[in-house]
């Protein structure tokens, strides 16, 4: 890089900085955008960048703005805050530094600055940075490495190159890079560091492929897009990192008149300005950093010296025979290069740090150039081999395979919402077998939504023959369960209609069926005598109870029989209820189902009831011997017991 006519140099450069910079802005947005395609989708569908980029941009984009400009202003703000605490250097003032306040001091005058503060980080490494956002609230930092390894001319150098760094503004821009890849940072995605849960992700995607394949590409698009975000505010911090330390060397240079001494002070810090423990990317501010690598900040200590030397000549070149400018009470040996031995420990452990940082930042880190990790990557080409394999037919023609990709079919998938696509994904993964029954909903309800529908899911239901619907609006399969999902208004006309009570879902036999002449043992918890008994209990306690309690109890008498009728007939079946039915022509039951009757005729009795609930009572009023489940009404007689 040739800097000629370093005014005009520094004026351009500010102008392509902010260029640059733009492309934070953008990368922001972009990630943004992509972290809310599926969010949006779910949630707000009308405004989603997936069906349209005019009510993204209305409504989300001044939202995205806004936020994103008062995080940006929030840790512009604690900037120096963030900086001490990461690099963890400390406040010294003449007392505690005497020889380096001395140096910087004639320094900051010289470029008409105010005096900054100044900070040591006790480090063997050789580094120096200044930081802050405003020049009088500037800071100068050094490393215990870096004072000890230099003599006076070689510190004021790199005294003189941080404080053009002060000069020319680019604290205010480094730091606002920082900030903004800090930013960043927060809308990138996260692989999990459970192999079990990324090959589980992985898997996904061929299934996706055979089911949504327009989900597939969308998903790798977004992985790509998100990458290239993150690559390209990357280069443009090292474009706009590496451009200011030309110019900063430049104008030290001829603010010291020593190119010399800046050079050699070059020559000293290569290899060794690695502070051991400082996270990947934050040497953006510092005199020295990585070269290379997603995180590169700055360009390498060849390409510094010979733009120096480019612009001074041989002034530059006397740097080898440099004589050493320290104080005579510093000691012969201070400053110059550590004995062989040493100086190898030191390189050998700044390579090993830089070798650390460099695995964690570099594109060989956990995604690869697509944005995929190795398992995704895996993933990615089973689901084209998937789709090859399901659409090999209409291989030959396009249209058809255009088809594939109808959004439609993705758009009514977001469109489900939470619980319903949860519902929706594990129940046509239990319909085929690859999943157990989910907790907490019916998957064939939903599928029958869609039957006839011209979307995946429609073609899912329509290929289920056995999901059947009868006159009640109540799904059934063939061994005779039901859903529990239906209407409410659906359940209430089965109650009216079949003179029975709704339950739960539950199969007869499913966890066992047992024997009416089974004897139970002492620790068994399915018991046919217990289950009478306690209905017994509770007809007792309808009847002895005073006037007071008398309705509660009667409600708990009602309760008791729902509960323990669908309970005898899951595990004994038919012959469970007819036992049951004998034991409810015993007085106590038939007077507490005389109690309920006179207090049916009161308006105000049990007026909490749902009208199902309601309807289940009078069914048990008047036919007490009766009441059974509605999924044992709807199956009489197919299970013996």
């Amino acid at each position: 890089m040739q800097v000629n006519g370093l005014y005009g140099h520094v004026r351009s450069n500010d102008v392509r900085s902010l260029a640059l910079f733009a492309g934070f802005v953008v990368a922001f947005h972009l990630l943004a955008a992509l972290g809310l395609v599926v969010p949006l989708a779910m949630l707000d569908p009308d405004h989603a960048p997936l069906y349209g980029w005019t009510g993204y941009l209305v409504r989300w984009v001044p939202i995205v703005t806004v936020s994103g400009a008062l995080l940006f202003a929030v840790q512009m703000a604690w900037h120096v805050r963030t900086v001490r605490r990461r690099t963890d250097f400390r406040f010294v003032d003449d007392h505690d530094e005497p020889r380096l306040c001395r140096i910087v001091e004639p320094l900051t005058i010289a470029a008409g600055l105010p005096t900054p503060y100044v900070g040591v980080i006790d480090s063997p490494a050789l580094n120096a940075f200044a930081c802050g956002i405003r020049q009088k609230d500037a800071v100068l930092v050094f490393t215990r490495g870096l004072i000890e390894g230099l003599d006076d001319d070689e510190l004021a150098a790199v005294a003189a190159h941080e404080i053009i760094h002060i000069v020319n503004g680019d604290i205010r821009l480094i730091a606002a890079t920082n900030v903004c890849l800090d930013t960043l940072k927060l809308l990138q995605p996260r692989p999990s560091t459970q192999r079990v849960k990324r090959i589980r992700d992985a898997c996904s995607l061929p299934i996706l492929a055979l089911l949504l394949p327009l989900m597939v590409v969308l998903i790798l698009v977004m992985m790509f897009l998100r990458r290239l975000a993150v690559d390209g505010s990357h280069l443009a911090r090292l474009l706009i990192a590496s451009a200011r330390e030309f110019i900063a060397d430049a104008e030290a240079a001829r603010l010291t008149q020593n190119p010399a001494a800046l050079v050699s002070a070059l020559r000293r810090i290569e290899g060794r300005s690695v502070i051991p423990g400082l996270a990947a990317g934050q040497d953006a501010m510092m005199i020295d950093g990585a070269h290379e690598g997603a995180f590169a900040t700055h360009p390498t200590i060849a390409d510094r010296v010979a733009a120096i030397i480019s612009v001074t000549g041989s002034m530059a070149l006397i740097a080898p025979a440099r004589r050493d400018t320290r104080p005579p009470e510093l000691g012969a040996g201070f400053g110059r290069r550590p004995a062989p031995a040493l100086e190898a420990a030191l390189l050998l452990r700044a390579r090993q740090r830089a070798s650390t940082a460099l695995a964690r930042v570099s594109s060989g880190d956990e995604f690869n150039r697509l944005g995929l990790t190795p398992e995704l990557t895996v993933g990615a080409v089973a689901a084209i081999g998937v789709f090859l394999w399901a659409h090999s037919a209409d291989l030959g023609r396009p249209s058809a395979l255009a088809d594939a990709f109808d959004p439609a079919p993705m758009r009514t998938f977001f469109a489900l919402g939470g619980e319903q696509h949860r519902c929706l994904v594990q129940g046509l993964g239990w319909w085929i077998g690859l999943a157990t029954h989910p907790q907490g909903c019916e998957p064939n309800e939903m599928l029958a939504a869609h039957r006839g529908k011209d979307n995946i899911f429609g073609k899912v239901a329509d290929a289920l023959p056995e999901v059947g619907q009868n006159s009640s609006g109540i799904h059934t399969r063939p061994d005779g369960t039901f859903s529990n999902v239906a209407r409410p208004d659906v359940r209430l006309a089965e109650v009216q209609r079949s003179r029975c009570f709704q339950t739960d879902r539950y199969s007869v036999g499913d966890r066992g069926l047992h024997s009416v002449t089974e004897q139970p043992r002492d620790r068994d918890t399915i018991s046919l005598p217990r289950y009478l008994a306690l209905n017994d209990a509770a007809a007792r306690s309808a009847t002895e109870a005073t006037p007071a309690e008398r309705d509660a109890r009667l409600l708990d008498y009602f309760k008791s029989r729902k509960t323990l009728g669908w309970v005898i007939h899951r595990f004994f079946g038919d012959p469970g209820l007819q036992v049951a039915a004998a034991r409810y022509v015993a007085p106590e039951h038939q007077t507490a189902i005389a109690l309920l009757r006179q207090r049916l005729t009161d308006p105000g009795f049990a007026s909490a009831l749902s009208p199902l609930e309601r309807a289940e009572l009078d069914v048990l009023a008047a036919a007490p011997l009766d009441f059974v489940s509605c999924i044992a009404r709807r199956a009489p007689g197919q299970n013996k017991g």
